[in-house]
């Protein structure tokens, strides 16, 4: 179940900031700050310093012994003045060291071992960079910060040099590109001339920056979060005591950061140079690692806005002038599984978009997809109906940061409306890139199958008039034809939500009527599906729950794969499909979850290990995840699986009711939850199936709890006092309500929550009577 962990300590790592106000020509107690190592500079412009001056005072008292201390000050000025001006300049950096690992104390910048890891990286930076051309300039590095990498312990750090003007305006004139180059090749300088590592260093990366970053790290107010797959970790800025605040957020190194921000009160456009909110792709706050920022409310919309990183990190900093009275800022942030972008395709028609549409997309990618038409002789045709990515730099001709690229013609904005749909051959290869800057929502392209010689596709029929319409379409009570020829075999008709629809299209107005043992339709349609939601015996890890008994809840599935064995729950709606969340099918570097082979379901089943005669196992068909599913805030979680065979119903397999979307669960209602998920948070996987006694929540009331993420097609259900509650592992579950005669509805699919059995994070549930129709255009 998607679900967050504790809370961090929060910690403020400081440093003492340099007095950048002094010039080359006065006394510099900021030099002394940072103690150089064997012959650095701060040594020897200290020392140089004291030298001249004792020489200056023993001459001058020597020969002009009449002459006043206002003259030899001048004197002093004079030759100071003449002196190469100097000033600051830091290059932030990561590098990554194989034979470290992370561990959560590396997330405290006070603790004992980040302390000492970082000493060590520290001295081994400052010990390379003595050979390299900038060793003279050199002054101090300091490690901010620890993520796990790929392949190892990632660190961030600033390096603090202190440099003649000319080269420092020469850094900083370095588009990013060049900054890049420069940066590798220092890089690889300092560790091929270094002699014996004492690290084993994979990759590094160094940016040039200025003292505005660096002071944002020194102000900030630090908050260190982590999330595992499956939880939601919140972000609240109530009532700011501080004028920076910065939030590190990390997730393991097969994954990414996605950022959801729902609100952000107290700043307006107007106050843009001092009032934003900054995400970076990095750990530390460098221009050139900027996903995006926002000065307020006019410069972002809609209210909701999803971020995407390109590795396991992000930053995330705010930054104001003046206290604020209101809630400032709210957000929460997950890990997502990174995805593999581009593909073939050979479809009649399709949808392709941007990386995590709608959310933003991440830095420093590159798509590749070709799409094909299933027929010789047929075309492609292509329209663009949202782009919206980082525009060129000004002056530039030719799209130079991010673009879409559609048979070699890019598009880094909104083409003309008349421009949006263009005709192709038979295949067409499109490319997405992104660099390493600002992001934006993406694209999302409609693609289609034609041909001019024939009238309607395979998959299209065919109306009385020559007009073509596509199947799903029938049946829709829109006439799309124009003679009612796609309505002519229709068994129902619309009717009001509140409605029970028969088949016969008539509209009942009683409250749930199926399967309540009376026939209220006239053909009887509503006591036709009962066979349905009851266990066939004669006689309770959730959090907080206790072992069921063998039979009780028989539409319970486990869907295992592989090695790795119970990966999520689902429940059984009839002899050849289950039903689950969508979020247990999405890929993961390692893993294909979206691909049916390799996933098992086991039905009947008490014991997790337990497999006997008397358990169903079947292989997975077919997964069809519903095509609007958002994962970055669950809406739409579900998913259908079609069975290679079908199986046979027991005592110990049983179907459950699938409630129409007129059924009504009220607020109070009792209702079960059931799984093998871990029977506290992040701990094991229960062996035995567990059941826990759960209420529906009032939906306002758990909208509050969870800062308005709850959308129509969820439900909340639990104990506002916690202690009991589903968890990891429960995911795609069953939450199954009584009905009359004692027969068992799937009111909900187990979807997401804060924690597990938290005060006041009931679990969130896939609503499935907003869902109704769906399924059953897609099993029947």
């Amino acid at each position: 179940m998607l679900r967050a962990l504790p809370s961090s300590r929060t910690s403020v790592y400081s440093i003492p900031a340099p007095d950048t106000e002094r010039t080359a020509g006065q006394e510099s107690p900021h030099v002394c700050y940072y103690p150089s190592y064997q012959d650095g500079l701060c040594q020897k412009y200290h020392v140089f310093k004291r030298m001249k001056l004792s020489f200056w005072r023993r001459e001058l008292l020597g020969i002009l012994s009449v002459v006043s201390l206002t003259v030899t000050v001048i004197v002093l000025v004079l030759h100071y003045s003449f002196s190469p001006a100097f000033s600051f300049i830091y290059i932030g950096g990561s590098l990554e060291i194989p034979n470290l690992t992370y561990t959560n104390d590396l997330n405290d910048p006070t603790s004992q071992k980040f302390l000492l890891q970082a000493e060590a990286i520290q001295n081994y930076l400052a010990e390379t960079y003595e050979s390299s051309f900038l060793g003279k300039y050199y002054l101090k590095s300091v490690v901010a910060a620890f993520s796990e990498g790929e392949f190892g312990l990632r660190a961030y750090y600033w390096n603090t040099l202190w440099a003649p003007q000319d080269i420092v305006a020469s850094l900083k004139k370095l588009t990013p590109v060049e900054q890049k180059e420069m940066c590798s090749k220092q890089a690889a300088h300092l560790f091929s001339s270094s002699g014996e590592e004492d690290f084993d260093l994979v990759t590094m990366e160094l940016f040039v920056s200025d003292s505005t970053e660096y002071d944002v790290m020194l102000k900030s107010v630090s908050f260190d979060l982590y999330a595992k797959p499956g939880n939601n970790r919140t972000l609240t800025l109530m009532n700011p005591k501080k004028s920076f605040y910065q939030w590190r957020l990390r997730v393991p190194s097969n994954y990414v950061v996605r950022l959801v921000v729902i609100t952000l009160h107290g700043v307006t456009p107007e106050s843009c140079a001092s009032h934003h909110l900054s995400a970076y792709d990095f750990l530390l706050p460098l221009q050139n690692k900027i996903i995006t920022r926002w000065c307020g409310p006019g410069a972002w919309a809609p209210s909701v806005v999803r971020l995407t990183s390109s590795s396991n990190v992000m930053l995330l900093t705010f930054s104001l002038d003046q206290r604020e009275g209101s809630s400032i800022l709210k957000a929460h942030f997950q890990a997502i599984p990174k995805i593999m972008c581009g593909g073939h395709y050979i479809s009649w028609n399709g949808t392709l978009s941007s990386p995590y549409y709608p959310s933003y997309y991440p830095p420093n990618i590159d798509c590749n997809w070709i799409i094909k038409a299933p027929l010789p002789g047929y075309k492609l045709s292509l329209k663009i109906l949202v782009i919206q990515i980082q525009e060129k730099s000004s002056g530039s001709s030719k799209c130079d940061k991010d673009w879409l690229e559609i048979d070699g013609v890019r598009y880094c904005k909104a083409p003309s409306e008349n421009n949006r749909n263009r005709e192709y051959g038979y295949s067409v290869a499109i490319n997405f890139h992104s660099d390493e800057l600002v992001t934006h929502r993406g694209f999302y392209i409609e693609y289609k199958a034609f041909s001019h010689t024939d009238r309607c596709n395979p998959e299209w029929l065919n109306c009385g008039d020559r007009k073509c319409k596509h199947q799903y379409k029938s049946c829709k009570e829109d006439d799309s034809c124009g003679e009612d020829s796609d309505e002519n075999n229709c068994s129902y008709k619309s009717c009001s939500p509140y409605a029970y629809k028969c088949l016969n299209g008539e509209c009942l107005l009683k409250p749930n009527p199926e399967c309540d043992g009376k026939r209220d339709c006239a053909d009887g349609s509503d006591e036709m599906n009962c066979a349905c939601g009851r266990h066939q015996i004669k006689k309770n890890r959730i959090v907080g729950g206790e072992d069921a008994r063998s039979g009780k809840w028989p539409w319970q599935a486990s869907l295992q794969m592989g090695a790795q064995g119970h990966v999520c729950g689902a429940s059984v709606i009839s002899n050849r499909w289950l039903i689950s969340a969508a979020h247990c099918f999405l890929d993961s570097d390692s893993v294909r979850y979206s691909v049916p082979l390799g996933w098992r379901a086991y039905m009947g089943l008490r014991t997790i290990n337990g497999k006997s005669n008397r358990v169903a196992m079947r292989s997975i068909k077919r997964i069809i995840v519903h095509p609007q599913y958002d994962q970055s805030i669950s809406d739409y979680d579900i998913a259908l699986l079609e069975m290679e065979m079908p199986v046979f119903f027991s005592e110990l397999v049983q179907p459950i009711c699938l409630p129409s979307t007129s059924r009504v669960f009220l607020y109070g209602t009792v209702c079960y939850v059931t799984g093998w998920g871990a029977i506290k948070e992040n701990s094991h996987f229960a062996k035995t199936l567990q059941e826990a006694r759960v209420r529906i929540i009032n939906q306002s009331v758990c909208n509050k709890l969870y800062d308005d993420l709850i959308t129509s097609r969820m439900l909340c259900a639990g104990n506002l006092n916690g202690g009991i509650d589903a968890c990891q592992g429960d995911s795609g579950g069953p939450l199954a309500c009584t009905g009359k005669g004692n027969r068992w509805y799937l009111a909900g699919i187990v979807s997401w929550g804060e924690g597990c059995a938290r005060r006041n994070r009931p679990g969130v549930y896939t609503k499935v009577t907003a869902l109704y129709d769906w399924i059953h255009q897609n099993t029947n």
